[in-house]
């Protein structure tokens, strides 16, 4: 569920482009990923480094 979740925000998000963790969240909100689920997906991504944070936004891992 997570690399489908990082496609889905790779449709939306250039690697440079810097976005919330609210966007991200809406994003996976219109593929049907419950809010829970969400943030969940989230960490993980930044625990496996697909996403990191700079100054409170994320960006993508090129």
């Amino acid at each position: 569920m997570a690399e489908e979740a990082l496609t889905h925000l790779r449709g939306r998000f250039e690697p440079d482009e810097p976005f919330t963790y609210e966007q991200a969240k809406q994003v996976l909100r219109t593929h049907d990923v419950e809010q829970l689920l969400a943030d969940d997906l989230l960490e993980t991504l930044l625990l496996r480094g697909y996403l990191y944070k700079v100054d409170g936004n994320l960006r993508i891992t090129d």
